[in-house]
């Protein structure tokens, strides 16, 4: 009887554990392609022909962009 107690704690805590996971992970992928060009992205960017507006719009598509709807 005791040992079904401990084990009924024990997949609780295991749930609740997996779903902080699930959770945390879902937040981070939320933020995913969010953060503008690098300086390095950017140089090959310039290396690759765009100019410099160009790659501004690239910026700003990225700002537009929506994950997660």
């Amino acid at each position: 009887m005791i040992s079904a107690l401990i084990g009924t704690v024990i997949m609780s805590a295991v749930t609740v554990a997996m779903l902080l996971a699930v959770d945390v992970t879902d937040k981070a992928l939320v933020k995913v392609g969010k953060y503008p060009l690098t300086r390095q992205e950017r140089q090959l960017l310039i290396d690759a022909g765009f100019n410099l507006n160009d790659i501004e719009n690239i910026n700003a598509e990225i700002k537009l962009l929506k994950f997660n709807e």
